[in-house]
């Protein structure tokens, strides 16, 4: 066999090999990440899909809502930040000013 035909079929088989382990990286990157399904009337995201399945997207309109996904939680850059420390009580068992933050 010669040289050139070797080295063609040597790179072949190399490609072969790695493409499918491209495309395998790369549907592994998308895993976890948020797709926007659907939009509401503000133009923010109203549904999104994250591993094959479809979640609505809280609002931060104020009301409680269930069987949602928070906005930052799906990767959106918008909606409430979560605490960066623990009050020692929830919310609704503290009194007076709720907006101070401890050092």
């Amino acid at each position: 066999m010669k040289p050139d035909n070797l080295l063609l079929i040597a790179s072949m088989a190399t490609l072969a090999f790695a493409a499918p382990l491209s495309a395998q990286a790369q549907s592994s990157d998308q895993s976890g990440k948020a797709q926007v399904v659907e939009r509401g009337p503000d133009g923010k995201a109203s549904v999104v899909r994250i591993d094959g399945r479809n979640y609505p997207v809280c609002s931060t309109s104020g009301a409680k809502q269930d069987g949602c996904i928070e906005p930052r939680a799906a990767g959106l850059k918008w909606g409430d930040h979560p605490l960066k420390y623990w009050p020692g009580k929830p919310a609704s068992q503290i009194d007076g000013d709720q907006g101070h933050i401890p050092n």
